[in-house]
């Protein structure tokens, strides 16, 4: 479509939006992803990701005049009607958030996440690993359940996990308590330094630390604990993976339905197993060490971690609230979440920025003041929706039990 015909209108737009095949996804026909979509589960490819956004690597399509255009060139091609003055000014010609639905049958990879500072020297000398200079803070929101790693373990449990396991001490060495938060953070620092550059430099002491784990663990397999665990990724990446030392120092977390989990810059952490809505700044910059096949980036790593002991703060809204605001201290988003009841009619109120809609149950419609008269399109399960920071509300009317997901940046704030 030529620029000088491509204009957006103070309406809701609905979005096609992409699946991503990693390894680590669902597959089968009770894959949750296509179970979402209502669509057949690929035949040959896990489900694992569903994109809602503009992220040039795999942006949605936006339905306009009888054609699907990529999110990120329409925004890009019209910041002015897609974003409004006020994101334009923060976040140039580009929707500066991400929002995904992630359905993980098995572990993803130990990682963490640049600051904007590193994500943009990361990007500089390795664009090939590194696709964009953006940061990558992120919520993840429990849509069933996750189990996850998160945050490094606290010196004391680094200690007594050492005398329950002596196989890892040649790797960690000395384990000498310091006082304070920064003493805690130096011990921290100081050990895991050590764990990764003797795995890296030494795989035969890393192999036979993994080694002697495995026969440890041999004759007691836990599916649910930490046995089960160690021996099913022991499996699948063998005994030179430091990922497979890495996981006993890092906080195990059991989210329930409506739970979240917010993961700053700097932060390692794995998801082990769930169904989640996942919101992050507009990048998809990964810094791994282990437990994948894919690139691993120690160096990048140990630039862009920080090493503050315990997990991340579990926010846990009120069940019962119809509409959780997950609040997280990044500019780049908010996530809302309301439930309806068959019949309610709620007003979304807007700031003047950009938002995304996304549909995980339910069935109505929107409704929008168009030159003077309401107009309507559907929505239901799996659907997801652009609305441009031109239009200054719109109606939610629900004729089954709805729960959506509305991402927009916080400019309330900013009033």
């Amino acid at each position: 479509m030529n620029a000088k015909h491509l204009a957006l209108e103070a309406r809701p737009y609905r979005l096609h939006n992409p699946i991503q095949p990693y390894a680590w996804g669902e597959r089968g026909p009770s894959a949750f992803i296509p179970r979402l979509l209502g669509t057949d589960a690929p035949p040959d490819a896990p489900a694992a990701e569903l994109w809602v956004g503009a992220h040039p690597s795999a942006p949605s399509r936006l339905e306009l005049n009888g054609e699907t255009l990529p999110l990120d060139d329409v925004v890009s091609r019209r910041p002015d009607a897609a974003l409004g003055p006020r994101v334009q000014r923060a976040f140039g010609s580009r929707l500066p958030f991400l929002f995904k639905i992630l359905s993980a049958a098995e572990p993803l990879s130990i990682q963490a996440h640049p600051d904007k500072a590193q994500a943009e020297a990361l990007h500089a000398r390795d664009p090939e690993h590194y696709p964009d200079a953006n940061h990558k803070p992120e919520i993840a929101i429990a849509l069933e359940s996750l189990s996850a790693l998160a945050g490094f373990k606290p010196p004391e449990d680094w200690i007594r996990t050492v005398r329950a396991f002596p196989e890892l001490g040649a790797l960690v060495g000395d384990l000498s308590p310091t006082h304070g938060p920064a003493g805690e953070k130096a011990v921290i620092q100081r050990a895991f330094t050590r764990l990764i550059r003797n795995a890296q430099e030494d795989p035969g002491l890393l192999a036979r630390t993994t080694e002697a784990l495995a026969r440890r663990f041999s004759d007691r397999r836990d599916p649910d604990g930490l046995a089960g665990l160690y021996l099913s990724l022991y499996e699948k990446y063998g005994s030179t993976d430091a990922g497979l030392a890495v996981l006993f120092f890092l906080n195990r977390l059991e989210l329930r339905a409506g739970e979240a989990i917010y993961l700053d810059a700097g932060l390692p952490h794995a998801y082990l197993k769930g169904n989640i809505a996942e919101c992050m700044a507009n990048s998809d910059n990964v810094v791994r060490l282990g437990l994948t096949p894919k690139h691993k980036d120690v160096d990048a790593l140990l630039e862009v971690l920080r090493f503050r002991p315990g997990p991340p703060e579990i926010l846990k809204p009120d069940p019962d609230d119809r509409h959780t605001v997950y609040r997280v201290p990044c500019p780049d988003f908010d996530v809302h979440r309301l439930r309806l009841d068959a019949g309610d009619e709620e007003t979304v109120s807007r700031a003047g920025g950009p938002e995304v809609l996304f549909v995980v149950q339910g069935f109505g419609e929107i409704i929008w003041d168009a030159r003077g008269s309401a107009d309507r399109m559907e929505y239901r399960r799996g659907r997801g929706f652009f609305v441009p920071a031109i239009l200054p509300a719109y109606r939610l009317r629900a004729m089954e039990p709805t729960d959506v997901f509305l991402v927009r940046v916080p400019l309330e704030s900013d009033e």
